[in-house]
């Protein structure tokens, strides 16, 4: 009868001690499914935006081409591609933008700035709706590129 009553005591004392581990486990711990509770796969990552404006270039190339007669070449910086919500004051904001900085006609210290409105902060630029935001500048952005 002693041998049940020692080995009911061991079941009990190693039971909660496999419960109090487990519960601090799971709180601090990170498990190889934690990714699939805390990452929004709907959102575009930068990257994803990056390949998805690559894919267009030759459109976005055109249009800024279009924009001033002086432009002969578009030289994008794809490192500068940002979303950001649009403020205007309100809690809600205004929207969403995507934009990007380019160089243009081989000049290094050249600079402009497209930006496109976007639905929504998980949704891909529409590549018939942007506008510049910045103008054509040169020396850094000190003068305008005339």
């Amino acid at each position: 009868m002693d041998k049940k009553k020692i080995s009911r005591k061991w079941i009990l004392v190693i039971s909660i001690l496999l419960l109090i581990g487990g519960i601090t486990a799971m709180t601090q711990l990170k498990t190889p499914f934690d990714i699939f509770l805390t990452k929004d796969f709907t959102t575009p990552s930068k990257n994803d935006q990056i390949a998805y404006l690559k894919k267009h270039e030759k459109e976005m190339t055109e249009a800024v081409e279009g924009w001033n007669s002086k432009i002969k070449s578009v030289q994008w910086q794809w490192d500068t591609v940002e979303v950001q919500e649009i403020g205007n004051g309100t809690p809600q904001g205004a929207g969403w933008i995507l934009t990007i900085d380019g160089k243009f006609n081989e000049i290094e210290d050249s600079n402009f700035q497209i930006g496109f409105e976007l639905e929504n902060r998980k949704s891909f630029p529409n590549m018939n709706d942007f506008y510049q935001m910045q103008d054509f500048t040169i020396d850094e952005g000190a003068k305008p590129y005339e």
